[in-house]
């Protein structure tokens, strides 16, 4: 049986083995006091929405504290890669801070306004609808949690693959400061101030403020025609960054707590440069960042801010009441040059918005032998958006442009529970589920128009067309409509302590995606748009084992899963040709089904007070089992294209090793790390019905180097760290639209993560 040919149940067998290793050497608690040798430390966490250690979750979770992520040079999301196995966060293509999630194969590649994504973030209690502006940088942050698998009992819905949960400081305490200079690469400047203190005896309040910059990457570079935004010569992916947060916490009784906090972050980046991937128009760049540019690329203005409040206390030894309630809205826009030329063949400007509040009241029980949490969740929210794809210059009527527009409104109901029942003392039975009711309510449009493009750059009003555009025909889509849709989420499984250090679990669990409306669905080509798509769901199974063996010195931790997603959601697009002009026509149907199954190990080993090795390994074999669609030449034809559509953000393997080599400097102590992951071959952006594309990335790895000082008094931390030391191209993002069809070639582009950088760095707290 090769690799690629293992299921989880053969790669169980290795864990197998690993426990029953372990249970040979137990670190019993009583060891653990009487070893004299390092001891790691206790990580807590709130998966089950309460505080527990780590190792007695019976989850694939992995969790980071504010010192580790700060030693392993954590600066925003994307740089998480190297945390955990068989995940892949980056930003979505063309932009630089829309994230793009995928944890074990699923995700959101796609984000246009409007769909779910399949990795949910979280900040705090709060849930993030949209990845617009949700790529958060880490600044004043307490602990980063990565959970693998469907989340949905505790975590809601669109939580099918996992969920990234960003937990901030908490203020109350001592009263704290800290402030951070770092300087780095492409004129990298980044200023972060955070503090905190009480008012009195039963108040604290707190702030934080980040501004983080650098040059770009690349730069627009000359073309062979005028430019009409004379723009050669500027940044493209730079970054330009503010954002803050502050809140108040009252505190009264022996209990009670009531937690105000609000947020904003303003990012004024320029586009992401891409190169592209052919020769179609000519030779392409040597530059992966630069690029020939028709459009303003100086635009790109995203804006989210929110508040919320969250309300805690004991009622009694064993009850606890928290409430939650959120509001949060966002906006921005955006350039895409999809030929990356200076010509008008394939531009799109865009433009987006968003609002949602949420409000949720849950109870937690702390018994003897059960232990869970039960509640209530309410989300109402909107997001719309428009843009035009105007395209090149055609006879008769000039340009051609195709715009859309729409907005979906979702208000979500939801009742959920989840418990741990110990059915001996070694025996736990952990059960959940979550009803949620969907409703929707969407307005989309789609047309086309000819004429005179417009030269701004901006998406324009259909009811007030620029002189010289006129109508091609009705639109393709103009409708209203809303559907509702209800799912229930199960969850049953078992956890065996098999010594007090040593911990086997079995689980199913179930979550889903929303269904929903696409914003681009022609009815004219596909009339079943106007009745939108289901919910997508999967049954995952999963076993694991959690360890702290060698006298608490090394944490083992491993799973196998087993994931069965159906009604999978296939976005499919199809140029076409409609009333005689040119049309790219999509559809989102629940045309797959999918089987993604693998196996995670994670690490930490300290074998001396000076040393530790941490690794985590991912094995997946995601594939499609189903994925029908129309063929495009026979349009009507419905073929199952399973065998030639990869799933994308889904390498075989990943590995990420990262060892700390700590030493005495005079009073001080300095840290030296050595950070390696390797990243196998992944499918990005594969066109349609195509096995392979440009843009597929091959296997590579990325060595990052750090050197740390802290006084000692812990008030001072010096530090230099690099990142990309061999300066690896690799990409993380792209676009392909094929070789055949209208727009043959005109768009194979790649997006890369950042080149080889260096920063230097100067913390001061107390």
């Amino acid at each position: 049986m090769t690799i690629r040919e293992a299921t989880p149940f053969a790669i169980a067998a290795l864990v197998s083995l690993a426990a029953s290793g372990a249970v040979t050497t137990p670190a019993r608690a009583q060891d653990v006091a009487e070893s004299t040798g390092p001891v790691l430390e206790e990580v807590v966490v709130t998966t089950r929405r309460r505080e527990e250690n780590l190792q007695d979750v019976p989850a694939a979770v992995s969790a980071f504290s504010a010192d580790q992520l700060r030693e392993l040079a954590i600066t925003n999301l994307e740089d998480i890669n190297s945390l955990a196995p068989n995940i892949k966060v980056n930003p979505g293509r063309a932009t630089s801070n829309t994230i793009n999630a995928y944890i074990r194969g699923v995700g959101q590649n796609d984000p246009l306004w409007g769909f779910e994504p399949g990795v949910g973030i979280y900040i705090d209690d709060v849930y993030i609808a949209r990845p617009q502006g949700a790529l958060l940088d880490v600044y004043d942050v307490q602990r980063i949690e990565i959970l693998r698998g469907p989340q949905g009992t505790l975590y809601g819905k669109n939580t099918l693959a996992g969920a990234i949960k960003y937990v901030t400081r908490d203020i109350v305490g001592e009263p704290a400061f800290d402030a951070t200079l770092a300087a780095g690469s492409y004129g990298q400047i980044d200023m972060k101030l955070a503090g905190s203190r009480a008012i009195g005896e039963h108040v604290y309040v707190g702030a934080s403020l980040a501004k983080l910059t650098r040059n770009g990457f690349g730069e627009v570079v000359p073309d062979v025609n005028p430019y009409q935004f004379n723009h050669v010569g500027e940044d493209v992916s730079d970054k330009n960054i503010l954002a803050g947060r502050a809140e108040v916490n009252f505190l009264w009784g022996a209990s009670s707590r009531l937690r105000i906090m609000g947020d904003f972050v303003k990012d004024t980046s320029n586009v992401r440069g891409g190169q592209r991937l052919n020769d179609v128009f000519g030779p392409r760049l040597k530059s992966r960042y630069d690029v020939r540019n028709d459009m303003p690329v100086n635009e790109e203005n995203f804006e989210n801010k929110g508040v919320s409040a969250t309300y805690t206390t004991s009622l009694n030894d064993q009850w606890a009441l928290k409430a939650v309630g959120a509001y949060r809205e966002g906006d921005g826009t955006t350039f895409l040059d999809f030929e990356t030329r200076n010509v008008n063949q394939f531009n799109v400007p865009a433009k987006y918005s968003d609002h949602q509040a949420s409000g949720e009241l849950q109870v937690n029980y702390t018994g003897s032998r059960i232990k869970g949490v039960g509640g209530v969740y309410y989300f109402d929210g909107t997001a719309a958006g428009s843009f035009d794809a105007v395209l090149g210059t055609f006879p008769l009527f000039g340009g051609l442009i195709g715009l859309t527009q729409g907005s979906v409104g979702t208000e979500s109901f939801a009742g959920y529970f989840d418990g741990t029942f110990a059915l001996t003392d070694r025996w736990d039975l952990n059960f959940g589920a979550r009803y949620n009711e969907d409703r929707k309510n969407a307005r989309v449009f789609v047309a086309q128009y000819g004429g005179q493009i417009p030269s701004n750059g901006s998406v324009f009003d259909p009811t007030r067309l620029p002189p010289g555009v006129f109508p091609l025909g009705a639109p393709q889509s103009n409708y209203q409509s809303e559907r509702s849709d209800s799912e229930l989420s199960p969850k049953l499984g078992v956890d065996f302590q098999v010594t007090d250090d040593v911990m086997l679990y079995a689980q199913y669990s179930a979550g889903f995606k929303s269904g929903g409306f696409d914003m681009r669905g022609n009815a004219t080509v596909f009339p079943g748009t106007v009745n939108g798509y289901k919910p997508e769901s999967v049954d995952n199974y999963e076993l694991g084992l959690r360890s702290t063996v060698l006298d608490g010195s090394l944490r083992f931790n491993a799973t196998v899963f087993y994931a069965d997603y159906t009604d999978v959601q296939v976005t499919t697009q199809q140029f076409v040709t409609v009333m005689g002009v040119p049309t790219n026509a999509t559809a989102v149907l629940n045309a797959g089904k999918q089987v993604n199954q693998g196996a995670e190990i994670e690490t930490v080993w300290q074998p001396v007070d000076a040393f530790t090795l941490s690794t985590s390994i991912g094995y997946l074999d995601a594939e499609f089992k189903e994925f029908f669609a129309s063929n495009p030449a026979s349009p009507g034809t419905i073929v199952n294209y399973a065998s030639v559509t990869p799933v994308i953000n889904a390498p075989d393997w990943t590995l990420s090793i990262d060892a700390q080599y700590r030493f005495d400097v005079g009073n001080g102590k300095a840290t030296a790390r050595v950070g390696y992951q390797w990243r196998d071959d992944t499918s990005i952006a594969p066109p349609p019905f195509s096995l392979t594309s440009p843009t597929d990335q091959p296997a590579y790895g990325l060595l990052d180097l750090g050197l740390s000082y802290v006084t000692a008094d812990s008030h001072w931390r010096l530090a230099v760290d690099a990142k990309n030391v061999a300066d690896k191209w690799y990409r993380t993002a792209g676009y392909d639209f094929g070789t055949t069809g209208t727009f043959a070639n005109v768009s194979q582009i790649g997006y890369y993560g950042p080149p080889r950088t260096y920063t230097f760095s100067v913390r001061y707290q107390y």
